[in-house]
């Protein structure tokens, strides 16, 4: 049975993988699309407001934007997935090289 997305809470799911590459995150999403595993995605920033706020102040000193110089928001995605699909998903995923 195929549960609507909001009613996939994630204390009741269990954590298949964090990625900080979006590209392998991207090849598991389509993955479990394509063999009809539902998943629910959680975005975390790895720096905090204070953090990013002060990066982005010194480079706006510079008049330059922070991915010019190679600085790009540090991204860590984790993929959850229901208890009965999570062997499933995880030998599918198994074969992505993290990064």
């Amino acid at each position: 049975m195929k549960l609507p997305q909001f009613l996939m809470l994630i204390p009741f799911l269990k954590k298949l993988m964090v990625e900080t590459s979006a590209e392998a995150f991207h090849k598991a999403c389509k993955l479990l699309d394509q063999n009809g595993i539902q998943y629910r995605i959680q975005t975390f920033r790895l720096q905090g407001a204070v953090g990013t706020g002060l990066q982005s102040r010194s480079y706006m000193g510079f008049n330059v934007t922070q991915n010019k110089w190679g600085a790009t928001p540090s991204l860590s995605y984790a993929i959850y997935v229901r208890h009965k699909d999570y062997e499933t998903a995880r030998q599918l995923t198994d074969s992505i090289k993290l990064g």
